[in-house]
């Protein structure tokens, strides 16, 4: 569930425009522009350009890039350029930005 969040928030993040990522039985979830995904057993998600994400001690998920995603008590996740991000009970997360993610029945996580 952890990956799907952070999936959904990076799709949403970083996209304004469609996009489709599909996690596989290993784990790696891919995106149809190329952006593959992995989190590995120290809990650390890294994609095939270079970039890391790492919760902390005190629950913020932070980039390399120097992103910040921390989720308060309320279920809202913040990121440190304004966005919030909100996943409803349907599993749909929707960002401030106009941008949704979700899941269908065949683990494929759609974003636009």
């Amino acid at each position: 569930m952890k990956t799907l969040i952070t999936v959904a928030l990076l799709c949403a993040s970083f996209t304004a425009t469609a996009e489709t990522c599909r996690t596989d039985s290993f784990g790696t979830t891919r995106c149809d522009n190329g952006t593959t995904y992995r989190t590995d057993s120290f809990g650390t998600t890294r994609d095939n350009n270079g970039n890391t994400w790492r919760t902390d001690s005190f629950g913020t998920k932070r980039g390399s890039d120097g992103s910040t995603y921390r989720t308060d008590s309320f279920g809202t996740t913040r990121d440190n350029k304004g966005n919030t991000y909100r996943t409803d009970s349907f599993g749909t997360t929707r960002g401030s930005d106009g941008s949704t993610c979700r899941r269908d029945s065949f683990g494929t996580t759609r974003c636009n």
